[in-house]
């Protein structure tokens, strides 16, 4: 497995590795998108997630997975003051369907098929179609003219899509009990904020 660090940094932005990126994005991508199952919370204390699970700075969490389930459905479903997780109602305090409909056309073009139960503008379903919006693109010192487009469509989506979620990553870690999603909620920040950087260092 490619490391998801370089340097002690989650990315090392010398060689920009496509796959340590889009590897990132596919992992945060599946803590944000649903509860911890069983499969998953034994997948984390096995190589290699264990490994890129402390490089991003999470520890195996103590907690039970019916304990993490109610956790993430306190936090992120309700029945009450939840904090959804979804660009339509963090930009403009209401489900819309334009957002998803934006969502949708992105993920046309890398074929890219979202779970059955996902809304398109979940920021785990966005974050899950960054990483294939990704892995199309070439590494910067290889890259040729169908990877610069796949590229600059990346920058596109991430602009578009994935420039919104600080209001509720902040909310989640001043609420989230548990270290995990606290903790989940501080490297999205922290990942999205390098990532948002980057892109507009390139794109000059």
């Amino acid at each position: 497995m490619t490391p998801l660090f370089g340097s002690g940094k989650l990315i090392d932005s010398e060689t920009q590795d496509v796959e340590s990126v889009a590897t990132v994005y596919s992992l945060l991508a599946r803590l944000w998108m649903q509860e911890i199952d069983v499969p998953l919370l034994t997948g984390m204390a096995e190589e290699p997630l264990l490994s890129a699970l402390s490089q991003l700075g999470l520890s195996l969490p103590s907690e039970s997975v019916e304990q993490l389930a109610t956790e993430y459905c306190a936090l992120f479903i309700g029945p009450k003051n939840a904090l959804l997780p979804m660009q339509s109602v963090w930009q403009k305090t209401q489900l819309d369907s334009q957002s998803a409909s934006s969502v949708a056309k992105f993920a046309e073009l890398v074929g890219y098929v979202a779970p059955a139960t996902a809304l398109w503008d979940h920021l785990g379903v966005q974050l899950d179609l960054m990483s294939h919006l990704v892995s199309a693109a070439r590494p910067r010192k290889k890259r040729d003219q169908q990877g610069n487009v796949a590229d600059e469509v990346a920058t596109a989506f991430f602009e578009r899509h994935l420039n919104w979620p600080a209001p509720l990553l902040l909310a989640t870690s001043q609420r989230a009990r548990s270290p995990l999603y606290r903790s989940l909620a501080e490297i999205t920040q922290q990942f999205l904020k390098m990532e948002s950087i980057m892109r507009s260092s390139t794109s000059l």
